[in-house]
């Protein structure tokens, strides 16, 4: 059950970040909702299925544009970094184990603005 209750803490996190104000069609609270499966992973390791977290593809659909792609990029980094003892390691992981990509390295400091 502690992780059970971690998990809600993480995602209470998450959820009241700053809503941002941006043109992009993307919004962090898309990318939080789609990413919250992804979280035990990133902290606890374990195995990724395929259905585990296909809200990456999901993702990767709705970010059309560099713009959207820039602001997922920076939701990402700031939910990140609310997360205590997540393992940036794995959070990169986890798109190659679902056959999928990420145009950038999930860190504390990627510079967002040069995603494409």
């Amino acid at each position: 059950m502690p992780k059970v209750g971690l998990m809600l803490l993480l995602v209470s996190m998450l959820v009241a970040a700053v809503p941002r104000h941006v043109n992009a069609a993307i919004t962090c609270e898309e990318v939080t909702y789609y990413l919250i499966p992804c979280i035990s992973y990133g902290i606890f390791g374990g195995t990724v299925t395929p259905s585990y977290c296909t809200g990456i593809k999901t993702l990767d659909a709705a970010a059309k544009t560099t713009e959207d792609r820039r602001e997922k990029c920076n939701c990402v980094k700031e939910g990140a970094a609310r997360i205590p003892g997540l393992n940036y390691t794995r959070v990169n992981e986890i798109p190659g184990l679902l056959g999928t990509t990420c145009p950038y390295k999930v860190t504390s400091d990627v510079d967002c603005s040069k995603v494409n």
